[in-house]
């Protein structure tokens, strides 16, 4: 009888209650104090928070305007950002049950490119500008630091549709022609670009320790390359059933990659060389984000992956969780 591989896992448990399309989720740092949460944004321009224990929401944040929340994300204990196509960024206090907006920064763009954030020092956040420029903005003085823009003689780029910090100094960014480039924010120079995909870059994830990113497109390849003073290089890439990927994320431990697709399926790879190694099926319609949380006290210090849907759902899922 010839060998059956194991059938993918069904989700620990799906939360259900988002108003609208799950844009973005992101886990909140557990604490002493207390258990895991979830951040998600909606397409109703809903922040919900999480509670993983009772599996139910928390807090509700609304401050979009009822326009899409693009990014959500934790700044530091009881503070996160969220970026809407309001045109706003919004920092929260949202500890010991507070909803306070503290900070509101216009970011000029109503594109879908999602920001990212540095926490190294002060806080950075990459955000869309206008005329296709990305401003790296300073957090704690509310200022834009700087813009970077393709020079005019370079082949065009089209619109930023994705950013990735590397660190304080160095910004990945994908671009709409498929192009990834890697840019020093210090000197706001481009170091250099690769046409990696023949659709326009939806994503990016990159691992410090291992020096290597992953992108995915709107066309059926998954691009994993390397960063290194002499720039970025391919290293590995995978072809997918169907074409189109919202997002990936690379787990902490550099063992795995897990890709959102447009065709409503989790993908996991081995992150070595982008072995596929399982399919999960839950969703029914366009699956537009995934996270992987650090280990979690209250599921055996697992590592769990969440997925968001335009079909109102996130399930969480536990798999391959190192041994």
């Amino acid at each position: 009888m010839a060998h059956q591989p194991p059938r993918p896992p069904d989700p620990l448990f799906v939360l259900r209650g988002s108003k609208d399309a799950v844009n973005c989720v992101k886990f909140y740092p557990s604490t002493h104090t207390e258990k895991g949460r979830l951040l998600s944004g909606s397409g109703c321009g809903e922040v919900r928070v999480w509670n993983l224990e009772s599996r139910r929401t928390e807090t509700v944040l609304d401050g979009h305007d009822g326009k899409s929340v693009l990014w959500v994300q934790p700044i530091s204990n009881g503070q996160i950002i969220s970026q809407g196509r309001d045109g706003n960024i919004l920092t929260w206090d949202i500890g010991e049950g507070r909803r306070d907006v503290t900070t509101r920064l216009p970011s000029n763009a109503l594109t879908f490119c999602k920001c990212d954030i540095c926490n190294q020092g002060s806080p950075l956040v990459a955000a869309p500008g206008q005329d296709s420029e990305v401003c790296i903005i300073d957090l704690k003085s509310e200022t834009v630091i700087c813009g970077l823009k393709a020079d005019k003689d370079i082949k065009k780029f089209g619109m930023p549709m994705c950013v990735k910090f590397i660190d304080e100094s160095r910004l990945l960014i994908g671009y709409e022609a498929g192009q990834v480039a890697l840019w020093d924010t210090s000197a706001r120079t481009m170091l250099d670009n690769k046409q990696l995909h023949s659709e326009a870059v939806m994503c990016l994830d990159y691992s410090t320790s291992s020096k290597r990113g992953v992108s995915g497109s709107a066309d059926d390849k998954l691009m994993c390359w390397t960063v290194s003073e002499a720039g970025l290089t391919l290293s590995a890439e995978s072809t997918l059933t169907n074409p189109g990927i919202s997002d990936v994320c690379i787990r902490q431990d550099d063992k795995i990659v897990a890709s959102a697709g447009w065709d409503s399926r989790i993908r996991l790879f081995g992150w070595k060389k982008l072995k596929p190694l399982a399919v999960l099926s839950y969703h029914r319609q366009t699956i537009h984000t995934v996270d992987f949380s650090p280990p979690l006290q209250e599921f055996d210090s697992a590592q769990i992956l969440a997925a968001g849907s335009k079909d109102k759902h996130i399930s969480l899922w536990s798999v391959y969780n190192p041994s």
